[in-house]
């Protein structure tokens, strides 16, 4: 199902310049930027935007067919051979050159051509040759005739169903000439675009060089899956969902680590993201006003940290560590998972160079609230009506509760639901965004 992140939406004309950023650490203080008022979702997405992509992306480099798959083509690839490359049979069978008597006769058999072979003389007049499936056609030989619509009989063969000329014969180029353009810039590539690359006679292929991703959590309650817990602790599912969305997204994790709610524990954890050669670093939790969110503290400076007219995810913020961008993203799993969606995917197309995909659409089957005045995120489960159109139901009776981290796991998709809605009633059609 195609589906979208907000990227594709028109930039925000009335955002303010990004103010310049030392690029290393900088003493806490209040942030330069008013949260009074809330910000639209893609003002503040083009101000991410435009702070993390200042290192010249995409960057390009050749990689094998073999380690291709998931990477964005950065080139555009030209077939080296046509394909066909030559003409030959399409089915296994008796290749002549045809008459219009072709099936009221008995043809001798004159030889076989077998795949990989190529024979220079053709069958005669009154002659075919056995061929089998991809071997190149003789220059006399025009029409293949299969197997099953043939019957052998003593040294010779007679046709049980009529005859087509040209038939079941690939010509030469087909498909593609030499020269023909195969592949362009911005493709994620599968295997079939492999293949196709394989075919033209390719054997590597210029790809946009995957963004080395570091992923900070943060917060004194969380313990690593499968850890101990103590009262007051929970399980990190932050970092789990960041290390898979970021490969999912065309990044490796250059980097993964954990730190606690006072500033230096931040410092430290950014220090060690910056030292491990991270293009961008993903902070989790600490980026609201209070007296213990040490990520706002250590990067207000740097960037910006305000509200954001969205539910889930409101508060939101980005700075700059040693001179690599942070995207600080809030604590609670839910927000994470939408923030990814509506801010980092943007991001980590941006330096790979893809353009963002087809917008989906969806029409709720099971209506819900939405809060006024913010842009709701619902996790939705989406199956096709009976007509055919993507029905919407929420994926909990939790709706968006940013705390609903397994609930998400029920839900195949963001239903985007505007500001100005409150209720969603059934009926109403909806964009998505997809969940990673």
């Amino acid at each position: 199902m195609p589906v979208s992140t907000p990227a594709g939406s028109p930039p925000d004309r009335g955002a303010e310049p990004i103010e310049p950023n030392a690029g290393t650490p900088a003493e806490p203080r209040a942030s330069t930027r008013s949260a009074d008022a809330a910000w639209s979702v893609e003002r503040y997405r083009d101000r991410v935007l435009a702070a993390c992509l200042t290192g010249g992306w995409p960057r390009v480099e050749d990689v094998p067919l073999d380690v291709a798959d998931g990477r964005v083509s950065a080139g555009v690839v030209r077939a080296r051979v046509a394909v066909p490359r030559f003409a030959n049979s399409a089915m296994d069978g008796f290749g002549f050159a045809y008459a219009d008597d072709a099936t009221a006769r008995v043809w001798t058999v004159a030889g076989e051509v077998p795949a990989g072979v190529s024979r220079t003389g053709g069958p005669g007049p009154g002659e075919v040759v056995r061929i089998m499936t991809g071997a190149p056609v003789p220059v006399s030989v025009d029409t293949v005739v299969p197997l099953e619509d043939a019957e052998v009989t003593g040294d010779g063969v007679r046709f049980t169903r009529s005859v087509r000329p040209g038939q079941h014969v690939r010509l030469a180029g087909e498909d593609v000439t030499e020269g023909d353009v195969v592949l362009v810039p911005g493709i994620r590539l599968s295997a079939r675009h492999l293949a196709a690359a394989a075919a033209v006679g390719v054997d590597t292929l210029a790809v946009a060089a995957a963004p080395r991703v570091a992923v900070l959590t943060t917060g004194d309650e969380l313990a690593a899956p499968g850890a101990a817990l103590g009262p007051a602790v929970i399980p990190d599912s932050n970092g789990p969902f960041l290390v898979s969305a970021v490969g999912r997204a065309g990044g490796t994790v250059a980097w993964r680590g954990h730190a606690g709610d006072e500033p230096e524990d931040v410092r430290h954890g950014l220090d060690e993201a910056v030292a491990a050669g991270a293009d961008l670093v993903l902070v989790t939790g600490g980026v609201s006003a209070g007296d213990r969110d040490a990520t706002r503290a250590v990067l207000a400076a740097s960037g910006a940290f305000v509200a954001v007219a969205m539910q889930p995810g409101k508060p939101q913020g980005y700075g700059v560590w040693r001179g690599v961008p942070v995207i600080a993203l809030p604590g609670n799993p839910v927000s994470v998972a939408v923030s990814f969606a509506c801010f980092v995917r943007p991001v980590m197309d941006a330096m790979v160079g893809v353009a963002p995909p087809v917008v989906a659409r969806g029409v709720v089957a099971e209506g819900w609230r939405s809060p006024a005045g913010r842009r709701q995120f619902m996790p939705v489960s989406a199956a096709p009506d009976a007509d055919g159109r993507l029905a919407l139901r929420p994926a909990t009776p939790g709706g968006s509760g940013s705390h609903l981290v397994v609930s998400l796991a029920r839900a195949d998709v963001l239903a985007v639901v505007p500001e100005d809605i409150t209720d969603v009633a059934v009926g109403t059609v909806l964009d998505l965004v997809d969940l990673l």
